[in-house]
Formats: C-alpha cells, structure tokens, sequence
C-alpha cells in the first residue's frame, strides 16, 4: 500500500465549519458597513422618511430607532432623548458641533438646549442606521 495523508472526516468537519463561521462574520461586516443589517437589528430611523413632528421635546430611543426622528422646535427648547432599549445608544452630531452625549443606557436621559437656529442632523455611534435631525427656528 503506498503512504498517503490520511484525513479524518472530524477534521473535515471542523474545517468545514470554520469556514462558514469566518464567511458569515465576513458578510455581517460588509453588511453593516452598508446599512443592511440595520433592518436586522432594528427598523433604524431615517428623518428624511418622516413628516417633521413640531413642538416635541422628548425623543425615544426605542427598538433600534429615534422616535420621532424628526422634531422642529423654537430657539430657547431643551430637547431630551430617553432610551428604552437594553442596548445603549448615542445622540452624535453628524456635522462635529457639540451636540454629543456620552453612551445612554436603559432609562437614562440626555439633554440638550438649542439656542442657535438650525439643522442638527444626528445619529448614533454605535448603531448608525439610527438617524434623526432636530431643525431650531427662530422666536
């Protein structure tokens, strides 16, 4: 009989699923990379799909999502942002003006007063699928 690599079918196996493990966690960084898993983890929200909500001052961090994701208030408003996920969430300018919070958990809050009327496009840090925009008019 001649000498050969002899394989076990276990270690077939075990190759086998390593390959698929890296294929998959390969697709899910491409994937997220494009917004894709987005809808996987959570409707996300995007303020462009929303009519604007006037006059409200609370926002919900809820299922993956700002809720309303588009608010328009006076000059002067506090606005706040409570989280009902498990996971924590960020309220960070798109733009780098300093409308920033640290990383919200469950049933916690941030605040923010808009004086300077504007366009505050937001999202959060580690879910950017999740967007909003909050638009400050002048009194």
């Amino acid at each position: 009989m001649g000498k050969g690599i002899t394989v076990s079918l276990g270690a077939v196996a075990a190759i086998a699923v390593i390959a698929i493990v890296v294929f998959m966690a390969v697709m899910m960084i491409v994937m997220m990379g494009t917004g894709i898993m987005g809808g996987m983890f959570g409707g996300g929200s995007d303020p462009s799909d929303e009519a604007a909500v006037e006059g409200v001052t609370q926002v919900r961090l809820e299922n993956i999502a700002f809720s309303p994701a588009n608010i328009i208030v006076d000059a002067g408003t506090t606005v706040t942002w409570t989280n009902y996920d498990s996971a924590g969430h960020t309220v960070t300018s798109d733009d780098g003006d300093d409308l920033k919070s640290p990383l919200v958990g469950q049933n916690g809050t941030f605040s923010r007063t808009f004086d300077v009327p504007g366009e505050y496009y937001y999202h959060c840090e580690p879910h950017p699928w999740m967007e909003g925009l909050v638009t400050v008019r002048p009194n």
